[in-house]
């Protein structure tokens, strides 16, 4: 059978469920599930595959297939909703490494929580560098390993992606339904590496980036392809392959799993993209169409916005690119977590409250189980009576700020380049403020526009306000 299909696996609930594999050509295979016998003969190549019927959540169940001298049983199967969790490192940061990890790890016992780990070999190798084998393995695209689906124990979690496992541990709790959850993050990784090589051919802008991005230079001031083509030039092999190049987790990472119906996708990533905003825009769009033309399935994508980390210049342009592309991209929602951020470290360690909060989404659009699930993002300015009001969209009630303070984190300037403090005030799901009658115009506002920033202001729920900017004219 296809690698993605073991024992303990959560196969899509509501959902005609595919299994495939190979044998010897012409070979008559059995397949049952639940009760339900179908059969087939592999085609001249080996091939074979069947479709049963969709089914309730449930379980456990055995899927048995059969020809005249083989049998594969597998068991412990059960009927949830299966959940993609993809990105770069800090989607793949595993329990161990992140705030109370060891401890919520040894209470990890839930036998209705399934994991599937697609874990990369280590794109930077230890201390930076990646041995010889490890290079062997990406360039005969032997870079994700998995031993299959396991249940969720304290020894499986604890090296699992410590956002994909908060956010599938407490749909699980919150639906009662089987929760299976696919990792396939890869650090370091950018947006490019996960498009296929015809998306980006096809674009002038895409490709020409990626021709210059990993055009051999001198004076390489990109840190992460500096990385990766010193690790490049370790290998006996020209032409070697790196799993930051593009189009490379997209085969091995993507490809490979497409023919598994999925319930939706949650995606951390763009820290490795963030000096490229509006190009990373045109990516992302491309790289959902892309994945659900491959899945065959319009499913939600939900994405993290890039957290608070000084020394990060480009970040507030970014994290308001990523707010953007909510008007961009249909069936997408977005999680903020600019107030779990780092100064200075990209890895922020506090992962709870962002898997908690893709959870959140998730229970809200998809589930519709919740009310004010969503963090406020930038609507439109109006004026009236010498006021100026902002307006958010997405589900939320009102607005309020931590402990009731003062809202931080709105600036105003003339010139876009200068800017000082705004004190506005809450009225229920809006802000407003009002400015001398002989203020200049054009004027621009600004909010959390720090790469590390201690703005205040969130929903009524404790979901940060999203970083904008807005001309006024």
């Amino acid at each position: 059978m296809d690698p993605v299909f073991s024992s303990h696996m959560v196969l899509q609930r509501h959902h005609n469920i595919p299994v495939w594999g190979t044998a010897k050509p012409n070979t008559k295979i059995v397949a049952t599930l639940k009760g339900t016998t179908i059969h087939t003969i592999t085609n001249s190549e080996g091939h074979w595959n069947v479709n049963f019927e969709a089914l309730e959540a449930g379980g456990p169940y055995r899927l048995s297939i059969e020809s005249t001298n083989e049998s594969i049983q597998l068991t412990d199967i059960l009927i949830g909703d299966v959940w993609l969790a993809s990105g770069q490192s800090n989607m793949h940061l595993d329990l161990k490494r992140t705030l109370n990890g060891d401890s919520i790890a040894k209470n990890a016992n839930n036998p209705n929580l399934r994991i599937y780990n697609m874990k990369p070999t280590y794109p930077t190798g230890k201390n930076g560098v990646h041995t010889l084998e490890e290079l062997n393995k990406i360039q005969n695209n032997h870079y994700f390993n998995t031993k299959g689906w396991v249940k969720a124990t304290p020894e499986e979690v604890l090296y699992f992606s410590a956002v994909g496992y908060y956010f599938a541990e407490k749909l699980q709790s919150e639906l009662n339904i089987p929760i299976g959850i696919i990792h396939n993050a890869v650090p370091g990784s950018p947006i490019e590496s996960w498009l296929s090589k015809k998306e980006i051919e096809q674009d002038s802008t895409m490709s020409s980036f990626v021709k210059q991005r990993w055009k051999a230079k001198e004076d390489e001031k990109d840190a992460m392809i500096s990385v990766a083509k010193h690790q490049i030039s370790l290998s006996e092999t020209a032409n070697q392959k790196h799993p930051w190049m593009p189009s490379y987790n997209y085969e091995n990472g993507i490809l490979p799993i497409k023919n598994i119906p999925i319930k939706g996708v949650i995606w951390y990533q763009g820290e490795s993209n963030a000096e490229a905003p509006i190009l990373y825009k045109t990516m992302f769009k491309k790289m959902v169409a892309l994945w659900r033309s491959d899945f065959n399935e319009d499913f939600p994508f939900y994405s993290t916005q890039l957290t608070s980390r000084e020394d990060r210049p480009a970040w507030p342009e970014f994290r308001f690119a990523q707010s953007e592309l909510l008007n961009i991209v249909p069936n997408s929602r977005m999680v903020v977590i600019t107030d779990v951020g780092d100064r200075q470290d990209t890895h922020a360690k506090n992962k709870q409250p962002v898997g908690d909060r893709l959870a959140l989404l998730a229970l809200g659009d998809t589930y519709k189980a919740v009310k004010d699930y969503e963090s406020p993002v930038f609507d439109k300015i109006t004026y009236s009576n010498n006021t100026y009001t902002i307006h958010f969209k997405g589900e939320f009630s009102s607005l309020k700020t931590k402990s009731s303070e003062a809202i931080i984190g709105f600036e105003i300037s003339t010139d876009k380049k200068h800017f000082e403090k705004l004190e506005p005030r809450i009225e229920g799901k809006t802000i407003a403020f009002s400015l001398p009658n002989k203020h200049k115009k054009p004027f621009y506002v600004r909010y959390a526009w720090k790469p590390y920033t201690e703005a205040n202001l969130t929903s009524n729920k404790g979901l940060p306000v999203s970083t904008f900017r807005t001309k006024i004219d």
